[in-house]
This record gives structure tokens, sequence and C-alpha cells, in this order.
């Protein structure tokens, strides 16, 4: 209590001082946590927009699917397995779709398409597919011969809304699938997640197609927490009980994008690094300061008999105090802040469009991690910067601290 007492006296003694090194810090605080915020709220936003434009939050695939695709490697039972996740609180919704290359052609023009069946009630629940639209309408909840291309096939075929074409492919009993199709809705060429020469249509109508039966290659997943894809997809998969069936998240099923995620978010990490070394320098310079002014101060208590560990314990004392102090003042300004950043974000002078989602603003989010990590990173930051002040104040000489000025 008496090492307590006397920190607290000594900060508020020289105020002026405790306020600008506590204001450094605080600073330091608040400038942290709107980066982390804004880091976690563009990721989030970027992360969903991404996987609600076409993969979802988790897949599921037969086993060997994802390292191999194949026309007969699928879901045997998708009715049970949705039967299983309808029970899991965690999944928000589930979709069904299959898979088949395909030689699409319309006059003369040949091309390499790929066609995807889904059904179009759940892929409304689940995402947004049919915003991705540049022109017509999506595929009709019905099985018909009405099919969504994307622009690159269309432009590969010269072929516009209302137009016939014909897909000839592989069917799953060996036999040869074709079949002719109507142009019902052609994809953004700019805003859509398919990029490649796509063709949408319906789950039951591509399963007549590719003599698939009641087979699926893929469901997919869509959480109620992204963040927690991970864990949830362990649920998913614990709910199916089935080893013939693999559940990956987002993080495997998109691989490539996962990782140029972390990379981007490890570049912010350094520049979160560089603002806390500036803040610990700045510190640092004021607390050599205050030893130097409290040299004498030092040199009498020395001369009465104190050990240097309580002068070490002292100085480190003041500053945990003002570092708590500056934390919780900090910590304050940061939920104001990162609130406001949360709700009206800052605008993008030039607005990005993703899979149907207009992204328009960097958004902040108030997070559990936008305060613990700057708290963490304040006290130990200022802790470490203690030590060497409070060890030259410690082992200062009695006879020399009383001479000097």
């Amino acid at each position: 209590m008496l090492v307590f007492r006397m920190a607290l006296r000594n900060i508020l003694r020289n105020r002026r001082r405790s306020l600008l090194t506590g204001l450094m810090m605080a600073g330091g605080f608040v400038l942290f946590s709107a980066t982390i915020g804004l880091s976690e709220g563009t990721y989030g936003s970027i992360i969903d927009m991404f996987t609600r434009s076409r993969t979802g939050h988790a897949q599921v695939h037969a086993a060997g699917y994802l390292e191999k695709p194949s026309l007969y490697r699928a879901i045997s039972d998708p009715v049970r397995a949705g039967r299983a996740l309808d029970g899991l609180k965690e999944v928000k919704a589930w979709a069904p779709r299959v898979y088949a290359p395909s030689l699409a052609f319309a006059g003369s023009k040949t091309v390499g398409a790929q066609v995807m069946g889904l059904d179009p009630a759940r892929e409304r629940r689940a995402m947004r597919l049919e915003s991705q639209l540049a022109e017509g309408v999506f595929v009709a909840d019905e099985p018909s011969s009405g099919v969504v291309i994307s622009a690159r096939l269309a432009s590969a075929l010269k072929i516009k809304t209302g137009d016939e074409f014909s897909l000839i492919g592989q069917g799953a009993d060996g036999s040869i699938a074709n079949d002719n199709f109507r142009v019902a809705g052609i994809l953004s060429a700019t805003e859509s997640a398919f990029e490649a020469p796509w063709c949408l249509m319906h789950i039951d109508k591509a399963r007549e197609f590719m003599a698939l039966g009641g087979r699926a290659h893929e469901i997919a997943l869509v959480f109620t927490d992204y963040r927690e894809a991970r864990a949830d997809a362990a649920l998913a998969a614990a709910a199916l009980a089935d080893p013939s069936l693999d559940v990956q998240p987002w993080q495997v099923t998109e691989k490539e994008f996962y990782q140029a995620m972390l990379l981007d978010k490890k570049g912010g990490d350094i520049t979160n690094l560089i603002i806390m070394a500036i803040v610990a320098v700045g510190v640092l310079n004021t607390l050599l300061m205050a030893v130097l002014e409290r040299t004498r101060e030092y040199g009498v208590l020395k001369a009465l008999g104190t050990r240097p560990v309580f002068i070490f314990t002292l100085i480190m004392t003041e500053v945990l105090l003002l570092a708590l102090l500056s934390s919780a003042a900090g910590a304050l300004a940061s939920f104001g802040l990162n609130y406001y950043l949360a709700a009206v974000g800052i605008p993008i002078p030039d607005p990005i469009r993703y899979g149907g989602v207009k992204f328009t603003r960097l958004l902040s989010a108030v997070t559990a991690r936008t305060f613990t990590q700057p708290a963490l990173t304040v006290l130990l930051s200022a802790l470490a910067v203690g030590i060497f002040p409070a060890i030259k104040a410690a082992r200062v000489i009695p006879v020399k601290a009383l001479g000097s000025r």
C-alpha cells in the first residue's frame, strides 16, 4: 500500500507531465483500436461479400471431391444430409448443387462451359446469386429449360436473353448428355462471382441432363457467424456422422482467398507495431525525464536506507498505474469511435461491387479484440520501457544524486 500511495502521489504531483504521458498512451490505444476495428469490420464485409456470392461459409462434398472433382464423386443422399443440417442452430441455410463440364454451342460458335444445377428457393435464402443478374430473370423455382448464363458465355456464343443454345456433355450413367436451353438471364460481367463460362439451371433439370438421379456434388452452408466457420463445420460433420462426406470451411475451400487475406492482415499488424513503437518511444522519453528530475529524491531515499528494489518497484508501479488509467480512458474513447465507425463508416471514393453487393464504406467492428489487444499492448509496452528508467533510478549513488541539480 505504501508503494501504491507514493506512486499515485508522484503521478498527481506533476500533473502536466502525467497528463501528456497519459494522453500519449491513450492516443496510441485509440489509434490502435480504430485500426483493428476497421480491419475487422472491413475484412468481415469482404468475407461476407465473397462467401455469400457463391461459396458459402462451408461446403459438404463426397470425400476426395475437393482434391479431384468428378461427376461420379457425389453425395448419394443429400436429402438425409439436409435433415441433419436442419437440426443445427448454427446452420442458417443450406443449398444442394450439382456440377458438370459441358460443351455449349449456338450457331457456329462453340465453347467449353461449366454447368451448375441449383435449388433457386434454397439459394435465395443462402446466397445472393439473383442480385448478380445484369438482365433477364433468375432460374425459375420449377424445373424448366430457362437458364442463366455468365456474361463471358453469352459473349463467346454471341447470344442474348431469349436466345436458344445447346449443351452436350457426359452423363453419369455413361450416356451422352445433350439438350437445348433458353437464356432466361445473363449475369453481370463486372459484378458477378461467375467470371468463367457458366450455365446455371434448376438442380432437377441438371440432374436429368447429367443422369445423376437424386445425388448432389455439393451442399453449400451458411452459418449464423462466419467467424465460427471452422468450429461450425466440425459440428456439421458430427451431425452428418458419415465418413464418406467431407465438410470444410471457407478457409479451406477458398484457400487462395484466405491466404491473400492473411498476408494483407500481416501488413496491418506491421502498421500497428509501428504505432505502438512510436508511443513506446514517447513514453520512454517522458519516464527518463521524470527520473532525471527526481534524481535528488532517489538519492535521499537511498541515503535513508531504502533498498534499490523498493525504488524500482515504485517507478514500475507509477508506470503501471498510468498505463491502466490511460487504457481506461482510451477504451472509453475507442468504444465511441468504433461504434460510430461501425454505424456510419468511412465512405469509399470508388465503390466496389462484387457478387451483387455494393461495397461503399469501410465499416468498423466492435469486438473484444478491438479493446483487449490495444490494452495488453499499451500495458506491456509501458512496462517494458519503464524497466530501464527504473533500473537507472535504483542504481543512483546517493552522494552524486544529492549533488545533482
